[in-house]
Parts: structure tokens; C-alpha cells; sequence
């Protein structure tokens, strides 16, 4: 879309020789829009009589435009296309519906009798011939309409459920099943739904007779679940006559559960990453207090066999000093250096003892 760049006093020169009425087939905002664009940037507006009196060359008020602002003297417009009837300043659901109803080849219309059936139709018709109205019946496998609707209003809900389909065919999404349940198909994302008969109760009329729930012939379409729960109710307005906004609606659930999944997936890889991180770190500090203990179990080896050492030379002196260097004392010497050397991590000597398993 094309846009337009205004100062201030150009807007309040077109909102005081314009009428609003003109000024939205000028520019894609809503009435509603331009009165925000013109109170968000304090631009005073013609009150309700001032159009009347200037064509009638009647006295009028006009209020002064005041230069001072505190904010930035720029305002972006969206040039209308010709045709497109879509405002910026709408919601998505409503822009969404609006793209939909602009569609001159959009399937839009429910017809009272079915013309080229979906295959779906065909293979909801089939359950119902098989089931014969039996709700516990599980023998048919093909994939079915999700319909809870007494038989007299069936033909109503196939029609509606046909056009639904082709309009999703036509939108480029389908109807598939996930985990055992029939769904909507837009972009990789399946939306739970189905169409049901809504019921009212009758009280019981004696004393031991029971309430009954009679179908009331107003159809209730819901999409999704928990939280993102959606539905649709017979009214004034027909479903009928809002397929666009309900597509509208299950596309736009899509886009955003879609965006949701993205987040998830980018918090999964970010917690998965730093859970790693950690256990990186948890191993590496495991091993250095691992080769710390070793050290310190070494070292201590190490003093023991040097302790050993010194009394093996202390034992040896005492015994030259006494004459007392006998041959008994001398392989005692030689035993005690061997467990000496064996107990030294700097020399580690085979002990065929000490070693033994």
C-alpha cells in the first residue's frame, strides 16, 4: 500500500475542507481512525453541524489550529487502493475477513443442496449409513466430518460443512486428522473443530419422569481448545453467512500458534543449551577435583615413602654405628627400599605381594 507523509496543520487543513465521510475513501482508516489520528496528534475536528452550515453559507465556528506540539510533526497515511475497502487501523480478524470477502472467486456461498461433493461429504454420508445413528459405532476408518446434529437438521449441516471445506481447499489448508481427532490443516498446524446441534432442557413434567434435552436447531461451530477455545452460535446472523470470518479466524489462530511453537522451540534449543553448558561445566569441575584428590592422594605417597626412606637410613646408620650391620639387618634393608620404591608414585615398582589379586 501507498502512503502519504503530513505535517500537522496539512491534516487540520483537510479534516476542516474535507468531511470525514470522504476523507476514509481517500485514505484506509476507519471513521473512528481518523478521529484518533486527530485527537493523537491534538488537531481540533468540525463539530456535528459544521457541514451543514457551510453549505447553507451559514455562520461557523472553526477552531484555530494550534502550532505547539510536543511530539513529532509527522503523520504517515495509507493511500486507499481502489476496491479495497481494508483499514489499517482495524483489527487482523477484521482486515483477514475483509481480504476474504474481496475475493471474487472465494467459495463463499452455503447453497441449500449440495453441487459436486467434497469427499468428505461423501464419506460422512457413508458413517452415517454404517452407524446407523449408533454414537459408539467405531468400525468406519475413513476421515469424517466432526457432526453432532439431529437427523432433521443433516442436510442443513452437510451443506454448511461442504462449503467450509471448499473454502479451506481454496485458501490452500485441508482437514486432516491428528491423534485420533478430526481437525483443520493451515500451515503444519491442526486445529481442533466440529459442528454441533445446541440443546435446551425440558424440566420433567412428573414426578418420576426425568428432564430431557431437546435439540433446538441452532448450530454451534467450535474451533480449537483450553484457552484458545472459539465458537460460533445461530443468531441473528447464520453461520452460513460467516464462513469468511470464521476462516478468517482459524487462520489467524494458526499464525499465532505457529509463532508460539517458533517461541517454544527457540526457548527448547536455549534451555537445552544451557542445561548443557552446565553439565559441561559439572563434568569438568568433577574431573578437576577428581585429579585435585589424585594429587593430593600422591603427594601424600609421596611424604610416606620419603618418611620410609629416612628410617630405612636412620635404621641402617644406628646399625653401622653399633657394628650391628649384620646380614639379617641388611635384607631387611633392602625389603623395607623395595615397599619404599613400591609406594613411591615418582617410581611405582611391581610388588608380586602387594600387587596381587
Amino acid at each position: 500500500m501507498k502512503t502519504i507523509e503530513l505535517t500537522r496543520k496539512e491534516l487540520y487543513d483537510k479534516v476542516w475542507t474535507t468531511p470525514v465521510s470522504k476523507l476514509i475513501q481517500e485514505y484506509a482508516l476507519s471513521t473512528d481512525g481518523i478521529k484518533k489520528l486527530c485527537k493523537q496528534f491534538e488537531i481540533p475536528m468540525p463539530d456535528g453541524g459544521y457541514w451543514m452550515k457551510l453549505k447553507f453559507n451559514k455562520k461557523i465556528n472553526k477552531t484555530m489550529f494550534n502550532p505547539v506540539f510536543g511530539g513529532v510533526d509527522k503523520i504517515i497515511l495509507t493511500i486507499r487502493e481502489e476496491g479495497n475497502s481494508v483499514n489499517v487501523d482495524q483489527t487482523p480478524l477484521t482486515i483477514r475477513t475483509k481480504e476474504i470477502e474481496n475475493d471474487p472467486k472465494a467459495p463463499l456461498v452455503v447453497p441449500n443442496k449440495i453441487n459436486k461433493p467434497d469427499l468428505l461429504t461423501v464419506q460422512t454420508k457413508e458413517y452415517w449409513a454404517e452407524s446407523k445413528c449408533n454414537v459408539f459405532y467405531d468400525k468406519y476408518k475413513k476421515l469424517r466430518y466432526p457432526i453432532r446434529v439431529g437427523d432433521k437438521h443433516r442436510e442443513r449441516a452437510l451443506c454448511f460443512m461442504d462449503a467450509f471445506t471448499k473454502l479451506l481447499r481454496y485458501r490452500g489448508h485441508t482437514i486432516a486428522k491428528d491423534n485420533y481427532q478430526t481437525c483443520v490443516l493451515i500451515d503444519g498446524i491442526y486445529i481442533e473443530f466440529d459442528l454441533r446441534e445446541a440443546t435446551k432442557r425440558v424440566p420433567a413434567t412428573t414426578e418420576h419422569s426425568f428432564s430431557e434435552y431437546v435439540p433446538t436447531g441452532e448450530f454451534i461451530l467450535k474451533i480449537g481448545k483450553y484457552s484458545g477455545e472459539k465458537e460460533w452460535r445461530d443468531g441473528k446472523v447464520k453461520l452460513e453467512e460467516i464462513l469468511a470470518r470464521i476462516l478468517a479466524k482459524l487462520e489467524i489462530y494458526a499464525q499465532e500458534e505457529k509463532k508460539q511453537q517458533e517461541a517454544s522451540r527457540l526457548w527448547r534449543l536455549q534451555y537445552d543449551a544451557e542445561l548443557e553448558r552446565k553439565e559441561k561445566i559439572k563434568k569438568r569441575k568433577e574431573e578437576e577435583i577428581k585429579n585435585f584428590n589424585n594429587l593430593v592422594a600422591l603427594s601424600e605417597q609421596y611424604n610416606k615413602a620419603l618418611l620410609i626412606r629416612n628410617y630405612i637410613d636412620a635404621e641402617k646408620q644406628h646399625a653401622i654405628n653399633t657394628n650391628n650391620l649384620t646380614q639379617e639387618k641388611q635384607e631387611w634393608i633392602n625389603w623395607a627400599t623395595d615397599k619404599a620404591d613400591w609406594l613411591d608414585p615418582l617410581i611405582n615398582r611391581p610388588d608380586d605381594i602387594l600387587d596381587a589379586k
